[in-house]
């Protein structure tokens, strides 16, 4: 059962009251992905790249799509391109998204919410977003994108999506210096990745969160 929740930056999330999980953080849903993926993701990269024209980018769920809209923006903003994958297994209905989206959405963000899924859909000449209807496991992409969301639900609700496989399979889909970002701190997570051969730094987190790990493949 999911419930619509209203998060303290005025933001909407939802909450999984079978996973007893929330889509986003309680202290602000928008606060939250701007400062992880858009901040601490593809700001970080592009202030550390010379010369970047495109990026390609994978996120680990579509889940209310916000996320990917602000990639766009980023996107616009930045004047750079962003080709923008992700893959969800269970996506949530279009009326589920309408009642949590930002209210400032433009006519064609609000195409990235109710685009098809299993193709590539051209939103302006800076985005294109291709949403894949899939469970990661069938996923063969091989150090193809620049950065890695991974945005999977918490370690207690979701402990598959934090296991060494898993995580050894989102870690292939990177090209080398691509970045691995996530909200999630905890120590054995770090330890995999480094495992794995990233470069992991802990920095700062997101409102209510005092830490999240960010890493780079060498």
């Amino acid at each position: 059962m999911l419930e619509k929740i209203l998060t303290q930056d005025g933001s909407y999330s939802l909450y999984d009251s079978d996973l007893k999980e929330t889509f986003h953080s309680r202290k602000g849903a928008l606060t939250e992905s701007i400062h992880v993926y858009i901040s601490e993701g593809l700001d970080f990269f592009l202030k550390n790249k010379l010369n970047i024209i495109s990026l390609e980018v994978f996120e680990m769920g579509f889940g209310t799509g916000l996320n990917a809209v602000l990639s766009k923006r980023f996107a616009e903003l930045n004047k750079i391109k962003i080709n923008y994958t992700c893959i969800d297994k269970y996506p949530l209905s279009d009326i589920i998204i309408k009642s949590v989206k930002v209210n400032d959405l433009s006519n064609n963000e609000i195409d990235i919410l109710n685009c098809n899924w299993d193709e590539t859909n051209h939103i302006s000449d800076l985005f294109q977003i291709h949403k894949i209807y899939d469970d990661f496991s069938n996923i063969n992409y091989k150090n193809y994108f620049d950065i890695i969301f991974y945005d999977a639900f918490a370690y207690h609700a979701q402990p598959h999506m934090w296991s060494e496989v898993v995580l050894k399979k989102s870690i292939d889909l990177l090209k080398k210096n691509g970045i691995w970002i996530s909200y999630c701190a905890k120590g054995e997570v770090r330890r995999l990745l480094e495992k794995f051969g990233l470069v992991v730094y802990r920095i700062p987190g997101p409102p209510g969160k005092r830490e999240m790990l960010r890493g780079i493949k060498v």
